[in-house]
């Protein structure tokens, strides 16, 4: 009835008895049970929106408001004039080394003079100049000096303030006017305790070094062939700042479901969010625009300007690894409504949004080597439409992905990647997946190689600069034009915190609040999906359940930490029940379901019993002392590799089966999409969390106890 949507009536439904939407108890129509779990459902909507309004109150008073978001012909007006005056020549330092801190093919800038009068030059951490005496002693010889930290401009000599030379990547010269161009070999360690060697390197001039400079990532080396590794207080994708322009660097994080907690200090500081496959389950895009509000202010805080999210391929293969990843599931038309609000939600917060996985990536364990073969009217009506929302919502980046489309690589695709431009009308830039090129392909449409660094032979640093400067003049500077204009766009050039290395007070920031723990509680509750309401048994009411019970190793199951070791640590790509496992994977403390549950149950006068294993003749003997079971049980997927199968973990089939034939049972399934329940007849009540984050367990009571 109308009535029962006026006032605070969806207070009375959870409080009076009866009202005039129907009795309450146990036998209490469908209808009136529907009904009250709607009202209940547009309650906890309404909360969330208030909770983030009031959150965004809050911070506009104490932080300066975001700046509006350019038009894009502003944005590529002030390109135009940049791209202009982008005409200084660069210094290129080639070569290879197994040190963490150096770095191949790093295009330097003139940065001004030192106290001696010798130039010096800088980008991303990284530093050449003339040291007269690097051990402050008049006996040491002078040297051009790579090293990680500024030189000290007022110092003579000893400019790094160390007091020694062993450390530093250096080359013995008596002329302190010029560095030492053309290949020689240099003296440095490669490798962490490791005796000072000879290794060759190359220097030399590189012409329109500062727009090559936006087109390549930095801050991740490693050895020829070997694993990854992030530099520390870096971000998982960086540029380097021109600051002779006034540019930033950029400053890109994982995940597009929160702030990625891949360094250890990180780890409770920022709000483990519902996975997005989870907020697609809401249906609800005024919720996700507040969920992309109050992650664009984390990410923010955190000194990031740009989030790699978010992630909106229509799922195709039911075990794909990251589907919990994929906002749409299974829907375009989903994915067309909830793309458009995360975006300007983010992006209302100063922080720019890249879509992906474009294309066609629907499957993790071949995602290298597979080929997608998709027809252009299916790739219209299913797979494209939440890109194409993302475009009209003003997204700034797209990431193109691994695999391959019709025999060519994504991110070569010269027929898809023109789609976005062409057909689309996509006016930011497109950037590679991680390690996802395969040749320099700037001329079929992608702008920006990332991260910046070579894993083998055949992935990685085709941007290298010798390799753009072989491409015709207008195709360097169109990809320029289009990273240029994203940065304009964004204020990125009055709003950027940071550039690293020099990050490190912004990461530490705590930057998750009340007020998001209350949203993501929300947000999770929200994603909840009832599959089955058997007996009018949900939502739990004391007059007819005394007890329960709340049984099944998933309930009380520990988060999954990376210790903040990096991707190449241990296995990266293991998820939990709470987030999934790869570069989306967040840490933090979490509210597991028995906790959750136990709390409010206390709360409302149940009593609880429990066993948090999957020991079956225990959960039997648990079971039959309460009124009413509740089976926690769950699975997870990360990146990289695609389920085994859609079985949940453990035996939990076999535990479920067993206590539904002493009680009445209610299942919560935690899972990152599709599982199958073949025990499903046998039990009262099935639902469904797609990874909740870490209010997991508090969703689960909101909606068990209304």
């Amino acid at each position: 009835p109308r009535a029962c949507r006026s006032g605070s009536l969806p207070w009375r439904l959870v409080r009076q008895r009866p009202t005039p939407c129907g009795p309450r108890g146990p036998r209490a129509s469908r209808a009136a049970v529907a009904h009250r779990l709607g009202a209940m459902a547009r309650f906890r909507a309404v909360r969330a929106l208030l909770a983030a309004a009031l959150l965004a109150r809050g911070a506009a008073l104490a932080a300066p408001e975001p700046l509006h978001p350019l038009s894009w012909s502003e944005a590529y007006a002030r390109a135009d004039a940049t791209l202009a005056k982008m005409t200084e020549t660069l210094l290129q330092v080639g070569g290879f080394c197994q040190r963490q801190e150096f770095v191949s093919g790093l295009l330097l800038q003139k940065r001004g003079l030192t106290a001696g009068g010798s130039p010096y030059y800088g980008a991303a951490g990284y530093f050449l100049y003339y040291d007269p005496h690097c051990d402050g002693k008049p006996s040491s010889r002078g040297r051009w000096v790579i090293h990680y930290r500024q030189p000290d401009l007022e110092r003579a000599t000893d400019l790094d303030g160390d007091g020694q030379c062993s450390r530093d990547i250096q080359y013995e010269s008596e002329d302190k006017g010029q560095p030492p161009m053309g290949v020689h070999g240099w003296s440095m360690q490669c490798g962490h305790g490791a005796d000072m060697e000879r290794r060759s390197l190359t220097l030399h001039d590189v012409p329109q070094g500062e727009k090559l400079t936006l087109l390549k990532g930095v801050g991740w080396e490693h050895p020829l062939g070997g694993w990854f590794n992030l530099r520390k207080w870096w971000y998982v994708g960086n540029t380097a700042a021109i600051p002779r322009l006034g540019l930033p660097s950029l400053n890109m994080q994982d995940a597009a479901a929160g702030f990625r907690t891949n360094f250890e200090e990180v780890v409770g500081s920022v709000t483990v969010w519902p996975s997005l496959l989870a907020m697609g389950a809401t249906w609800d895009p005024p919720l996700v625009k507040a969920f992309g509000e109050a992650m664009g202010r984390e990410f923010a805080s955190k000194g990031a300007n740009g989030i790699l999210g978010p992630s909106v391929n229509v799922h195709r293969v039911a075990r794909n690894g990251r589907n919990f990843e994929y906002m749409s599931g299974e829907d375009p038309y989903l994915g067309s409504r909830l793309a458009p609000a995360y975006v300007e939600g983010v992006q209302s917060q100063g922080v720019f949004a890249v879509v992906k996985h474009w294309v066609f990536n629907q499957q993790e364990t071949n995602r290298n080597s597979e080929s997608s073969v998709v027809d252009d009217k299916t790739a219209w009506e299913l797979y494209y439409p939440p890109f194409q929302a993302a475009v009209d919502a003003g997204v700034s980046a797209v990431m193109c992905s691994y695999n391959r489309v019709d025999g060519e690589y994504a991110c070569s695709n010269k027929k898809q990647l023109s789609v976005l431009h062409d057909q689309m009308g996509f006016k930011g830039f497109v950037q590679s997946d991680w390690w996802a090129t395969h040749e320099q392909s700037l001329a079929k449409g992608l702008d920006q190689e990332m991260p910046g660094n070579r894993i083998n032979e055949d992935t990685g640093n085709f941007f290298e600069p010798g390799n753009l400067l072989k491409e015709d003049q207008d195709v360097i500077d169109s990809a320029t034009r289009r990273v240029l204009a994203v940065m304009y766009k964004m204020h990125l050039d009055k709003t950027t915190k940071c550039a690293p290395p020099h990050c490190k007070e912004w990461f530490l920031k705590n930057v998750s609040t009340p007020e998001h723990v209350a949203l993501a509680r929300s947000a999770a509750a929200r994603s909840v999906v009832l599959l089955k309401n058997e007996g009018r048994l949900l939502p739990l009411e004391a007059e007819s359940v005394r007890r329960i019970a709340i049984i099944g190793a998933a309930a009380d199951a520990p988060p999954f930490s990376t210790h903040g070791r990096g991707q190449g640590q241990g296995d990266w790509a293991t998820g939990d029940y709470y987030s999934g496992g790869g570069s989306g994977h967040l840490e933090g403390e979490v509210v597991t379901p028995f906790h959750g549950l136990s709390r409010k149950a206390a709360q409302h006068g149940f009593e609880v019993t429990y066993s948090l294993s999957d020991d079956v003749r225990e959960a039997v003997r648990v079971a039959k002392s309460a009124d009413v079971a509740i089976v926690v049980a769950g699975t997870t997927s990360g990146e990289s590799r695609d389920r085994k199968n859609l079985s949940l973990d453990g035996d939990a089939d076999r535990l479920i089966d067993a206590v539904a034939k002493v009680r009445r049972t209610i299942v919560l399934a935690e899972a990152p999409g599709a599982v199958l329940m073949p025990w499903r007849s046998a039990v009262e009540s099935i639902l469904i969390m797609f990874l909740g984050g870490q209010e997991t367990g508090n969703a689960w009571a909101d909606v068990i106890f209304g």
